[in-house]
């Protein structure tokens, strides 16, 4: 053993004593139950859908609270137990106004979420979960949870603690605090699956939660990497991350959310597009803005404004990246404006006010005005970079974790099902070498000033062998301005077509060194429409894709709102939520369908994780580091 790692070994285990002390805790360790894993993706900036979900374990603490009080609380007081510890903050607001906070109704809900807490907790730890206490209150919650009620020599202790908390007018925040704690250890760690942004109306409130989670990690979505790639200060992603978020009356979101000033583009619209009612502009509207209420004429015509110059400006990256071979993307080269079509194909709408048909990628002053200012806004913005940072901390390409391989839409193939070679500044990639140059150059982008990993940002959301992307192209432009559903199709990635057979699904397995007894990719990206009689299990039960449409636009699609995968000591589970109005206006009572597509028996053990593997190898050090003091 190297000296000097013995040398620091020693000053943190002094003595033999120090070091069996930790031996036995870790031993003891590995057999305890495995923690609970959820899976999330595509949550689209849908908060409210998604944090009830998340705060309620996707359903699963609305089944705890049955089991523990099913015989002594009618369901009335169960959904009303459940709806507190979900929102405890709007419930006690709400129950004030009513003059229902009386001094024996916080004492009786402080019993029983006490007791919920212990019921919820006793697979883990007792250090395990003093690690989910923050904040006030932090002493007591621990007397009470290791104090038993029922001993004779503690129970006057025990209830005087509680009928203190009441006494001094602690009882709201006390409560507020429990209600946190069942959440946090009801979860032990969250997978999100890729694309919280885009589409809905709320990544920041997403992103301002999940800030506050102890564990949770990310496999970046194609939506993520756009707005990764454009703090970074993509020009072209810029543009189009406020392209969609107006595609989809998302103001709030931009100007009240991440203080993205759209003053500036907002004027040089009504301006430029005065006479142009921007009919093939209009947004899609699902959410209505509370702050920045723009109407839908002039949300169009800054629509418009931002996507030519999103246009101008992904045609001068596809120009100084030829290597990309998306030439077929610079989509104003192939308009005839004498003609009046795109492809050969007539165009919807000609006014092009700032378009220059001798020069078309050239951006006008006031368009490079523009663009400046937002760039800046999206490079400067605290609240925006500390959410982005959060996305690089905690965030990769792919995750292997306990015999399963996340990521977010797939690992590029060929026709004949091998893996597809990717040259990247003259050298091929593919498979998982692919997937680790991409993670390497997506931090470049954030991180350094390699205006060629900025780039690679871009093609991560556009390039037909992107791995988050996996389609033959992004018809962002054609869905505008044509009808020709030719120009319009989007191919998937051969792996799409492959993924339903064990063999493939094997092989990228074995590409990424999954070597578990029980192992599984777990993806989302494209939609699974159950109402077409899709399966979001496939490959024998090897694969599964988790994205049901949890975002109000695909649920039309889709028929559900969503999957969450859950993953704990007992089984793998798929949770089928059935809309998002019965997430979000049944909330107390809501339980999603579970599925249990892999039973775990025996059941699995801390010892039969990855974490388990690294505590055995802990263990095997100190056990090498206390021969040595007996050595002596």
């Amino acid at each position: 053993m190297d000296k000097n790692y013995l040398k620091l070994l020693k000053d943190i285990y002094p003595n033999k004593a120090s070091i069996k002390d930790e031996l036995i805790s870790l031993n003891s360790k590995l057999y305890l139950p495995k923690g609970t894993e959820y899976f999330f993706s595509d949550i689209h900036g849908e908060s409210q859908a998604f944090l009830h979900l998340l705060r309620s374990a996707s359903g699963n603490i609305r089944d705890k609270i049955s089991k523990l009080f099913g015989d002594t609380l009618v369901k009335e007081d169960q959904d009303e137990l459940a709806e507190l510890i979900y929102d405890p903050i709007m419930f006690l607001k709400n129950h004030a106004e009513n003059d229902l906070l009386t001094e024996d109704y916080l004492t009786i809900t402080i019993h029983r979420l006490i007791n919920l807490f212990r019921f919820v907790s006793t697979k883990y730890p007792k250090a395990y979960v003093k690690g989910k206490f923050t904040g006030s209150y932090t002493n007591i919650i621990d007397e009470l949870l290791y104090t038993n009620d029922s001993e004779f020599n503690k129970k006057e202790y025990y209830e005087s603690l509680i009928a203190n908390i009441v006494k001094y007018k602690s009882a709201r925040e006390f409560i507020v605090s429990l209600s946190r704690l069942i959440q946090r250890i009801s979860v032990d760690k969250l997978h999100i699956v890729g694309d919280i942004y885009d589409r809905g109306p709320s990544p920041h409130i997403i992103m301002d939660e999940l800030l506050t989670f102890p564990n949770v990690d990310f496999q970046w979505g194609n939506h993520d990497i756009a707005w990764m790639g454009a703090a970074s200060g993509n020009k072209a992603l810029v543009a189009a991350c406020i392209a969609n978020a107006i595609s989809y009356n998302n103001f709030d979101m931009l100007e009240d959310g991440y203080g993205i000033n759209l003053r500036p583009l907002h004027e040089f619209a009504i301006k430029t597009y005065k006479d142009d009612p921007c009919t093939l502009f209009m947004p899609r509207v699902y959410d209505r803005n509370i702050y920045d209420n723009v109407s839908g004429e002039v949300a169009a015509k800054m629509y418009k404004a931002i996507s030519v110059i999103r246009f101008k400006l992904d045609g001068a990256l596809i120009n100084r990246n030829p290597d990309f071979n998306v030439d077929g993307r610079n989509s104003l080269t192939f308009i005839d404006f004498e003609k009046r079509t795109y492809k050969g194909v007539a165009m919807k709408d000609m006014h092009f006010p700032t378009i220059d048909p001798r020069n078309p990628l050239k951006l006008t002053d006031q368009e490079e005005f523009i663009i400046n200012i937002l760039t800046s806004d999206f490079k400067k913005g605290e609240k925006l970079n500390r959410h982005i940072r959060f996305l690089y901390k905690n965030g990769s390409m792919y995750k292997t974790e306990n015999g399963s391989l996340l990521f977010h839409g797939c690992i590029p193939l060929t026709e004949d099902g091998t893996f597809q070679e990717v040259s990247i500044k003259g050298k091929k990639y593919s498979g998982r070498a692919l997937m680790d140059v991409l993670d390497k150059l997506a931090r470049d982008a954030y991180f350094t000033d390699d205006i060629f990993a900025k780039d690679v940002m871009w093609y991560l959301i556009n390039g037909r062998y992107s791995p988050i992307f996996g389609k033959s192209q992004y018809s962002y432009f054609e869905n505008l301005f044509v009808d020709d559903k030719t120009l319009k199709k989007e191919v998937y990635n051969p792996y799409y077509k492959f993924c339903s057979r064990e063999e493939i699904v094997d092989m990228i397995l074995d590409e990424f060194e999954i070597k578990s007894s029980r192992r599984r990719i777990i993806n989302g990206h494209v939609p699974v429409k159950v109402a077409k009689g899709d399966s979001p299990i496939k490959a024998g039960g090897k694969l599964y894709v988790i994205d049901g449409g949890i975002s109000k636009p695909y649920q039309a699609k889709t028929g559900i709102a969503g999957y969450t995968l859950v993953f704990n000591s007992h089984h793998v589970a798929l949770a089928e939520h059935k809309s998002y109005k019965s997430i979000t206006d049944d909330m107390s009572s809501y339980t999603p369908n579970i599925r249990e597509v892999e039973i775990l028996l025996p059941r699995m053990l801390k010892k039969d994780t990855d974490e388990g593997q690294l505590i055995r190898e802990k263990i095997e050090v100190l056990e090498n580091l206390l021969e040595m003091y007996d050595k002596k």
